[in-house]
């Protein structure tokens, strides 16, 4: 992490909420335009929307990587597009946020959180465009993940349980029904949101639906032969999706690994205990946004007083889209996937036997 960024982003974190009001008031007194969109959306709304953004520089600044909020702003860029929101509003507010920032934070500070935010404002200059269907394509098992997303957006539990167990009894693989079906509605699940397509709500009801299926899978999956290792997965505080933890998981005891699964949010303290308490041969830790990154370091940080040579997996989208992240929050390596954790996962283990 870097030293001078986690000082800048202390002084964000402290003051978040009088930066944000700061900002778009700069944006509302802009003209005529400008207070129309405050209006609309409201000046609380857009106080809110602009903490977020704050949040996402603070761990940009943490971290020493612009590349994090860029992220965020990008996929803020892709979601105002998708719902036919004007990108000048999203351009405007940063730049009334950086002007804030520059008047507010001392004057070093100051200078790095704007070239930060600058570097955010000139990725938007890129045309944004709405993101396509994941599900409108040739990939593998591609009619059975739209079968299966039809019935979990319908909320109908029976039909979705059907189509999978169908699947499953015609010979398709449990890893097969993970990424090619589960997995890639939840990410097209996601994407009709940001699109403005689903509600909370219902993707609420879906993510529970899918939860249920899991759950069915689990009973029916053939376990290899025992490994004599474990593994305790778990998503960081404030992490509040785990299902993708839970198909890490599930993949781990497929290959004969004993899985301690512990769910989404876990407090860095009692995630330690349960370390203790468990005794596993490698962590595996679920980062799902980059607003979690520093409680991913803080985590790994805690972990490492505890427990110097345990080794430690990280994965998330985070980690999908900022080349070495991992080695920033001090981890000892990262996956994209599930079966990439379980060949991490082995590598790891086997390194560390063979230096014990």
């Amino acid at each position: 992490m870097n030293e001078n960024g986690a000082f800048i982003a202390s002084l964000l974190d402290s003051s978040r909420k009088a930066y944000a009001a700061g900002a778009v008031t700069r944006f509302q007194e802009a003209g005529p335009e400008a207070a129309r969109f405050v209006e609309e959306w409201g000046f609380n709304a857009l106080v809110d929307d602009t903490q977020i953004r704050l949040e996402h520089l603070a761990e940009a600044l943490a971290c020493g990587r612009p590349e994090l909020l860029a992220l965020d702003v990008g996929w803020l860029s892709a979601t105002y597009a998708a719902r036919e929101v004007p990108p000048e509003l999203l351009r405007s507010t940063l730049a009334c946020l950086r002007d804030e920032l520059a008047e507010s934070l001392p004057p070093g500070a100051a200078d790095t959180a704007r070239a930060y935010l600058e570097q955010a404002i000139e990725g938007l200059e890129r045309e944004p465009t709405a993101s396509e269907s994941l599900l409108e394509s040739d990939e593998p098992h591609a009619e059975l993940a739209r079968r299966f997303l039809l019935a979990v957006l319908d909320g109908n539990r029976g039909d979705a349980e059907k189509v999978v167990l169908h699947a499953l009894q015609e010979g398709v693989a449990v890893s097969d029904l993970h990424f090619h079906v589960i997995t890639r509605v939840q990410a097209e699940v996601g994407r009709m949101w940001q699109a403005g397509d689903v509600q909370v709500a219902e993707e609420h009801f879906g993510s529970r639906i899918v939860e249920d299926v899991l759950a069915g899978l689990r009973t029916r999956m053939e376990r290899g032969a025992e490994a004599g290792s474990s593994v305790l997965v778990a998503s960081v505080a404030g992490n509040l999706h785990d299902i993708g933890a839970r198909i890490v998981a599930d993949h781990f005891e497929m290959s004969g690994w004993r899985s301690v699964f512990l769910g989404a949010n876990m407090p860095v303290g009692d995630l330690v205990q349960a370390v203790h308490d468990f005794e596993p041969d490698l962590v595996a830790l679920s980062v799902g946004l980059a607003i979690n990154v520093r409680a991913a370091a803080d985590t790994i940080a805690a972990l490492r007083a505890e427990f110097p040579g345990k080794p430690i997996l990280v994965g998330g989208r985070p980690f999908a889209h900022v080349a070495d992240l991992w080695k920033d929050v001090g981890a000892d390596g990262c996956a994209p996937d599930a079966a990439t954790a379980v060949r991490t996962g082995n590598e790891l283990v086997s390194a560390g036997l063979s230096e014990s």
